[in-house]
C-alpha cells in the first residue's frame, strides 16, 4: 500500500493531467511539479521525418538537392530552465501543423539536434547569440543560409512566409490559418460556430468534409472556443480530435493542448492575417522589424490579444512560473490579471462604451475581488497577488468611483494582509526577502494610503519598510538583490540595477523620505546599465550578466516607467518619449509582448500596454 504522501501525489498528478488549466490545493511548498506530456500527446512533431544527425543530414541533402532545416530546442550551457516545455510549445505548434509540415518535408531536409559543444562554437549558436528556440538552414556542404531564434510567438502566416522564402518559392497564402483546407473554410470553422448552440450547423458541415479535413475543422473549432473563453467546448472538441483521428498530426497536438504544454493554450500560438511588414526577418526572431506597426495598431492588436486570453472566471492563467513551487501559481495568475486588466482599464479611458472591453473588465474585475482565487498559504509568489492589486484596484478606484463599493474594502483588506506577511525587520518577500519587493510592499501601501482607506499600523509598517530598504542601498546608490540584516553593509553594483535602482528610489520618493534620491538620476542609472538588461530578455531564467533573467525585463522597464512619470520634470518627457519608442520596438510579429516565456505573453503584453499608458499620461 502506498505511504499517504505518496498517493496525495499520484492523485494530484492524475488530476492536473486530466485539466488544461488545473488549480492547485492550498499548501506551501517549493515543490515544482513539472508534468510530462503523455503518450498521445509526445507523438508531436513525428510526422517529420527527422535525421538526429547532422552528418546524415548533410549526406540526405546533398542525395535529395535539398537544404537542412535544422530545429534547435536548445543549446549547450543555455540560461534556460524550462527547456522540455519550451520543446513541446515548438512540437505541438509548427511541427504539428498540416501546412508547415508539407513546406519542410517537401523543400527541407529536416534535422532535430541539440548541438554538442563542437557543433556551438562551430555555427556561432551558443547563449546570447542564439536564444533557443530557433532554427538554422544549411546547404548540403554544411554552410549556413539561413537562421532564426528568439522564437515566442508561434503564427503559422510567419512560419509559412519564413520557409517559403528559405526554399526560394513565391509568396503562398496569407490567412495565417495551420490547416490545409480551403482557407475560406478554415476561417468558417474557426469563427462561425460560437458555442454549443451552433453544434447542429458545425455537424453539418463537417459531414461534408474529408476525414483529414475533419480533423482540421475540429482543430480550428476547438482554437476559436478557447479564444472565446469556452475552455470546455474547446477541451470537448480536442478529446474528439485526439481520439477519433489518432493518426493525423493534429491529434497530437490536441492532446498536448488538453494537458497544458500547447501553444494555444500557453498564450504563444495565434492565427490570422499577417501584413507583410510583420513577417519581414527582423533580426531578433518573432520581434517584429521596427515600423511594422504603429502604436494605436498595437493598442489595437495587443488588446484583442488580451481579450482572447482572458478566461470564463475573468482571470488570465496562460503563465507557467513556478520558481517559488506549483503551489504559488494560483497567486502567479492574479497578479498577472491585475496587470492584463490594468492594461484593458486604461485603454477603456480612450476606447469609451467598448462593449468588449466593458464585458471584459466586469469579469476581471469580479476575479480580482474575490479572495478565494489566491492560495494564501503560499508564501512565495502571495505578494504579487496582494501589490499588482492594490496598484490596478486604486486606479480602478480613480477611473471608476461607482464601483467604489466593492473596491475600498478590497484595498483595505490587502493592506491589512499586506502588514501580515511584512517581515519581522520591515521587509517583504516574495521566494525570498529582497529590496525591489520591499520597494513594491511601500509603493502599494501608498496606492491605499492615497485613496485614503484607513489601514491600523499602516503608517508604521511604512517606515519599518523604508528602514528596510535603505539598509539595502549602497553609497554609490545601488540596491541588493537580497535583504540585508541589521548592522551589515549594502554590496551591489550600479550595472544589476535597471529596475531596483528607480524603483526603490520611487518607494523613498513617495513616502517623502529625507533620505531619497533624486528620480532623474535614478532614471539616468537606469538608462546608463540597459545593455546589460536587453540581452537576458527571452531567458527564461537567471543570466551570468548581474543575474538578469527574462522574468526583469518587463518588471524592469515598468518600474523605470513610473519612475520616469512620478519625476514630473520638463526633461522627463523626453525620455518618456524615448521609452515609448523602445517600447514600440520591442512588439511581436502579432503585436503583443513578451520577455520570459514562462511568465507568458499575456504578462508581458499587459506589462507593455501599461508602460505605454503612462507614457501617454505625461
Amino acid at each position: 500500500m502506498l505511504p499517504m504522501r505518496k498517493l496525495f501525489v499520484l492523485v494530484l498528478l492524475v488530476a492536473l493531467s486530466c485539466s488544461p488549466l488545473f488549480s492547485l490545493p492550498a499548501q506551501n511548498s517549493g515543490k515544482r511539479i513539472r508534468l510530462k506530456p503523455s503518450p498521445a500527446a509526445a507523438r508531436c512533431g513525428s510526422t517529420l521525418k527527422w535525421e538526429t544527425d547532422l552528418d546524415a543530414a548533410l549526406v540526405r541533402a546533398e542525395a535529395e538537392e535539398l537544404p537542412v532545416f535544422w530545429y534547435l530546442p536548445t543549446v549547450r550551457g543555455s540560461f534556460m530552465d524550462r527547456k522540455a516545455e519550451i520543446d513541446y510549445v515548438q512540437l505541438a505548434g509548427p511541427f504539428s501543423w498540416p501546412r508547415t509540415i508539407a513546406l519542410i518535408q517537401d523543400n527541407f531536409v529536416p534535422l532535430r539536434l541539440v548541438p554538442s559543444r563542437d557543433l556551438c562554437k562551430r555555427f556561432d549558436v551558443e547563449r546570447y547569440t542564439f536564444v533557443e528556440p530557433g532554427f538554422l538552414v544549411l546547404d548540403a556542404e554544411g554552410k549556413e543560409l539561413f537562421r532564426e531564434s528568439e522564437i515566442t510567438t508561434l503564427h503559422p502566416g510567419w512560419y509559412a512566409s519564413r520557409l517559403r522564402s528559405m526554399a526560394g518559392l513565391k509568396p503562398g497564402r496569407t490567412d495565417g490559418l495551420p490547416t490545409m483546407m480551403n482557407p475560406d473554410m478554415g476561417q468558417k470553422f474557426l469563427f462561425d460556430f460560437p458555442g454549443i448552440a451552433s453544434n447542429e450547423g458545425f455537424r453539418a458541415a463537417l459531414a461534408k468534409l474529408a476525414s483529414n479535413e475533419q480533423a482540421e475543422a475540429l482543430h480550428l473549432r476547438a482554437a476559436g472556443a478557447f479564444w472565446a473563453a469556452d475552455e470546455d467546448l474547446a477541451r470537448t472538441l480536442w478529446t474528439e480530435l485526439r481520439d477519433g483521428f489518432p493518426d493525423h498530426p493534429l491529434a497530437a497536438k490536441a492532446a498536448m493542448e488538453i494537458e497544458s504544454h500547447g501553444g494555444i493554450v500557453r498564450g504563444q500560438e495565434v492565427y490570422g492575417e499577417l501584413d507583410a511588414a510583420a513577417t519581414k526577418p527582423s533580426g531578433h526572431g518573432t520581434r517584429v522589424d521596427e515600423g511594422a506597426y504603429t502604436e494605436e495598431q498595437l493598442w489595437q492588436r495587443g488588446v484583442d490579444y488580451l481579450l482572447s486570453m482572458q478566461r470564463m472566471d475573468g482571470g488570465w492563467k496562460d503563465s507557467i512560473y513556478d520558481f517559488g513551487g506549483t503551489d504559488g501559481l494560483p497567486n502567479v495568475q492574479v497578479a498577472v490579471s491585475a496587470i492584463c486588466a490594468r492594461a484593458l482599464l486604461e485603454r477603456a479611458t480612450v476606447k469609451k462604451d467598448d462593449p468588449r472591453l466593458e464585458a471584459a473588465l466586469l469579469r476581471a474585475l469580479r476575479y480580482l475581488l474575490d479572495e478565494s482565487n489566491l492560495n494564501t498559504n503560499d508564501t512565495d509568489e502571495l505578494i504579487w497577488a496582494y501589490t499588482y492589486r492594490a496598484q490596478t484596484l486604486a486606479r480602478w478606484l480613480d477611473l471608476r468611483p461607482q464601483d467604489a463599493e466593492g473596491l475600498r474594502p478590497s484595498l483595505q483588506l490587502i493592506g491589512e494582509r499586506l502588514l501580515e506577511v511584512q517581515r519581522d525587520d520591515g521587509s517583504w518577500a516574495h521566494e525570498y526577502s529582497n529590496p525591489f519587493v520591499t520597494a513594491e510592499g511601500l509603493i502599494a501601501l501608498d496606492c491605499i494610503r492615497d485613496r485614503h482607506i484607513e489601514v491600523a499600523g499602516l503608517e508604521r509598517a511604512a517606515r519599518r519598510g523604508i528602514t528596510a530598504l535603505l539598509r539595502c542601498r549602497t553609497d554609490e546608490g545601488a540596491y541588493t538583490y537580497g535583504n540585508v540584516r541589521a548592522g551589515r553593509k549594502a554590496r551591489a553594483s550600479m550595472e544589476g540595477g535597471v529596475g531596483r535602482i528607480p524603483l526603490g528610489e520611487l518607494a523613498l520618493n513617495l513616502w517623502d523620505v529625507k533620505e531619497a534620491r533624486s528620480l532623474e538620476e535614478a532614471v539616468a542609472a537606469s538608462l546608463e546599465h540597459e545593455k546589460h538588461l536587453l540581452p537576458a530578455q527571452k531567458y527564461d531564467d537567471h543570466t551570468r550578466t548581474f543575474a538578469y533573467g527574462g522574468f526583469f525585463f518587463w518588471y524592469d522597464l515598468h518600474a523605470r516607467t513610473e519612475a520616469m512619470l512620478a519625476a514630473n520634470k520638463r526633461r522627463m518627457k523626453v525620455a518618456l518619449g524615448v521609452q515609448r519608442e523602445q517600447i514600440i520596438h520591442l512588439a511581436e510579429i502579432d503585436g503583443a509582448f513578451i520577455d520570459s516565456h514562462e511568465i507568458g505573453r499575456c504578462y508581458g503584453t499587459g506589462m507593455a500596454l501599461w508602460c505605454l499608458a503612462l507614457c501617454r499620461d505625461k
